[in-house]
């Protein structure tokens, strides 16, 4: 690994964000004080866009976030970051990731790739390719925004060498608050996220 130092950085940046991500996604599914969650929001977007700064300005000194570069680790602490920013953001890092794995499947974390597409399209708001991007409404049930061709999904999965689709599991709130892990995939609900759930 060439960048040792950038690599502890990124992972530590990645550690701190799933902490805070935990703690915002536990006030969703347990603060009922719609100004108090909007607070946190945006708070969270700030603290989001300092640390996704602080990983371009990472990229930019190392020139791409291969495995030889950063290692594994810090490679997927890159894309979570990303998908955790704007479309913008986003989509450069996408961008990077792509090349890499036209170039060497092999020196790329390249089972980011469906997810970081996956959220450029919802984004776009066209459908999505691996169903890796669910979503939740204002009941607190997930739903799955589009994907094309759904029939062959876990295919385009396998691809990319993650695992067969399946409910959403959230890490913020205990398995036995999440009633829909137990229900058959026949009942998920794919349909458009509305504005105001890509916003949020």
């Amino acid at each position: 690994m060439r960048y040792p130092e950038y690599a502890a950085e990124l992972i530590q940046l990645l550690q701190v964000d799933q902490k805070q991500m935990r703690k915002a996604g536990q006030a969703y599914f347990h603060e009922d004080d719609k100004a108090a969650l909007e607070s946190m929001h945006a708070a969270l977007i700030q603290k989001t866009h300092q640390r996704t700064e602080r990983m371009l300005h990472i990229l930019d000194d190392v020139g791409e976030p291969s495995i030889s570069n950063i290692g594994v680790d810090a490679a997927q602490a890159v894309s979570v970051l990303a998908v955790h920013d704007t479309l913008e953001v986003l989509k450069r890092v996408l961008a990077a990731f792509t090349t890499l794995y036209g170039r060497d499947r092999n020196d790329t974390y390249y089972q980011a790739i469906p997810s970081m597409t996956d959220k450029v399209l919802i984004l776009e708001r066209k459908p999505q390719r691996f169903g890796t991007q669910w979503m939740f409404d204002e009941n607190k049930q997930p739903f799955l925004p589009p994907v094309e061709n759904f029939d062959h999904v876990n295919e385009r999965r396998a691809e990319y060498d993650i695992g067969p689709f399946r409910w959403p599991k959230s890490l913020a709130i205990p398995e036995s608050e999440q009633p829909w892990l137990k229900k058959p995939l026949s009942e998920l609900v794919m349909r458009e996220p509305t504005s105001k759930e890509l916003e949020g």
